[in-house]
């Protein structure tokens, strides 16, 4: 067993702890090794005309990543991309192992060179953090209502980020502002 697999593991185990409780841990150990973890993974998109342009969205404990889609991966994606981070789902879920993990998927390189497709966003630079469902794309049928997508805002110092976030990818509005909350240093307005 590596050194990070005892560790998660000593945090998982740990039963008189809650889940807010284990995420503050967790970002406490990976601080201290000096890794930035993937906490969480949403995709959106941005309308420009003529077409939309399609993006990743990696949150973790510093930041968030904006990457640009590339044509290859817009058509290979599998569809339902959001979801924590493996090494943070691992910590809160008994659902996976730690052979399960992709260690290549776990956490981004700090001091990487960003590419033109790619904007870093660190939270100190945020003044507001807007989630919204998107009740112009309401759905009703025999089964009932529901909201196609939700809208994030992000509002910096500098610039403001307008993106979509389809239900079908991230799930339901509820579900991806709970994790936000528990996930992110940031307050989270509602319009």
């Amino acid at each position: 067993m590596s050194d990070i697999e005892v560790d998660l593991a000593k945090i998982r185990s740990n039963p008189t702890v809650s889940d807010t409780q284990k995420i503050k841990m967790f970002y406490d150990l990976m601080k201290e090794r000096d890794i930035e973890p993937i906490v969480l993974r949403l995709s959106g998109y941005v309308k420009q005309k003529p077409m939309k342009v399609d993006y990743l969205l990696t949150f973790t404990p510093s930041r968030i990543i904006l990457m640009r889609k590339s044509f290859i991966r817009k058509l290979t994606d599998p569809g339902f991309g959001a979801g924590l981070g493996p090494y943070l789902y691992f910590v809160l879920s008994k659902k996976i192992e730690y052979s399960d993990i992709k260690k290549k998927d776990s956490s981004v390189l700090k001091d990487s060179q960003h590419s033109q497709e790619e904007t870093s966003i660190p939270y100190k630079d945020i003044t507001k953090f807007v989630l919204y469902p998107d009740t112009k794309t309401l759905v009703s049928n025999m089964l009932g209502t529901a909201i196609r997508e939700n809208v994030l805002i992000i509002h910096t110092k500098e610039k403001k980020y307008e993106l979509i976030l389809p239900t079908g990818k991230n799930g339901k509005y509820e579900k991806i502002l709970y994790w936000l909350k528990m996930c992110l240093p940031v307050k989270i307005a509602a319009k």
